[in-house]
């Protein structure tokens, strides 16, 4: 596995761990009754944090495998990424 990619899953780890962290911290004031707006708080750095770590994701795969797709000479290939990103973008 080329270092890059090594570097980007252990980044990618470490965010989720955090991220994981947050959301303890919310179940733990939700627990304790701590006031709402704290809990608020706490939960947009689980939104923001997981908004990180998704776009770190999707910039692997534009980079990776959405390019080879693109690039690839059959046409079944091509279609399917781009549905793949259509689809994820009308999440949004």
């Amino acid at each position: 596995m080329p270092e890059a990619v090594e570097k980007n899953k252990r980044d990618l780890i470490k965010r989720l761990h955090y991220a994981e962290g947050h959301l303890q911290a919310v179940c733990r004031m939700i627990e304790r009754d701590a006031y709402c707006m704290d809990i608020i708080n706490q939960n947009h750095a689980v939104i923001e944090a997981l908004k990180k770590i998704n776009q770190l994701i999707l910039e692997g795969h534009l980079g990776a495998c959405a390019w080879d797709a693109v690039n690839s000479k059959t046409a079944a290939k091509r279609k399917k990424a781009i549905r793949e990103l259509v689809k994820l973008y009308s999440k949004q």
